[in-house]
């Protein structure tokens, strides 16, 4: 690959060796970079990162941990696969060594963004060819064991954590906001205009890049209005700190009462925020419409297709039947 500026690409053809047929190569010198920068969501492009790390890493035995060590690394990879290099076979040892080293799911989402940037470099894989990748993969299911979720765990949460955290608690167990969400959330977002308070969720701040609407139970709008009293700043967020801040507290709680001890077999806390979510949508789906429970949560299968069957009316009574299932101190 001859040199070049960064952010400058490159076209290049080759030949695939094992189906002898032309492949058109689009390289850069910070392909890595480059291609993260295609992604705003600065989780998506850490996890794109760490899968082409553990990749290349699998075929050269590497040490490097920066992003900018792992660009060299890519570009040395993308020559081969210009000369020849048979990136079909690099898959599937990749997959082998990730099923034998992460978790199922680790290991299926690290083989699927390693996909998504060979693709993108253009080395294309049909569906027949990336069935026989995945096949020796174990099935993308979590594979620690969590704590069973009772209300009196949330419970003893809640008495436990500082003003500010308690309300984030009892705003996403009742309204099944994500952590992201609920911390980009501004006062501007909350209409109390109706019976419950309805949380307009701006496109730009969800995961799914759609906008939604959501309810809060009368508990958690009730902590929301003591905590805005107590406010002495003129921080337009409803939060006004960081979701590492609530991960920190969330911990610290959690290891107080004696749930913060991790599953043995995967070194990984068996009680965290996502399980909030957990909490309202099965808690919600046994009171009232399971799709409801999903849309209101921001499923993406859910979004489009709910939001056309039902009314605004018909979600806001769906939600008042599941209230009492959904909150925790009442």
């Amino acid at each position: 690959m001859t040199p070049a500026t960064n952010n400058i690409r490159e076209v290049k053809t080759g030949t695939d060796l094992e189906t002898k047929t032309p492949i058109r190569i689009i390289g850069s010198t910070t392909p890595i970079s480059d291609f993260l920068q295609l992604y705003d969501n600065k989780k998506t492009r850490e996890n794109y990162r760490l899968a082409i790390g553990a990749y290349l890493r699998c075929l050269y035995a590497g040490t490097f941990k920066r992003p900018h060590e792992i660009d060299p690394h890519a570009v040395t990879y993308l020559k081969e696969l210009a000369e020849g290099r048979n990136y079909h076979r690099d898959l599937r040892i990749a997959g082998n060594t990730f099923s034998k080293n992460y978790a199922p799911m680790t290991a299926n989402l690290y083989l699927k963004a390693t996909c998504v940037w060979l693709e993108d470099n253009g080395f294309s894989l049909s569906r027949r060819e990336r069935s026989r990748i995945f096949i020796n993969l174990p099935p993308a299911r979590a594979s620690t064991q969590e704590i069973e979720l009772k209300r009196r765990v949330f419970q003893e949460m809640y008495l436990e954590m500082p003003e500010h955290i308690g309300a984030l608690l009892l705003t996403m167990v009742g309204s099944g906001m994500r952590l992201g969400e609920a911390t980009k959330l501004l006062k501007t977002d909350l209409d109390d205009s109706q019976s419950r308070t309805a949380v307009n969720i701006r496109a730009e701040i969800t995961k799914t890049k759609t906008a939604r609407v959501t309810y809060l139970t009368q508990e958690a709008s009730e902590a929301l209005r003591d905590y805005f009293a107590v406010r002495k700043d003129n921080d337009p967020r409803v939060f006004p700190f960081s979701a590492l801040t609530a991960q920190y507290h969330f911990r610290k709680t959690a290891d107080f009462l004696g749930y913060g001890n991790p599953d043995p077999a995967t070194n990984t806390r068996q009680l965290h925020w996502h399980m909030t979510r957990k909490w309202f949508i099965s808690r919600f789906s046994l009171a009232a419409n399971k799709d409801i429970a999903e849309l209101l949560a921001g499923h993406e299968g859910y979004l489009s297709a709910s939001y056309q069957r039902y009314t605004k009316k018909q979600i806001l009574k769906q939600f008042k039947k599941a209230e009492h299932e959904i909150s925790i101190l009442r």
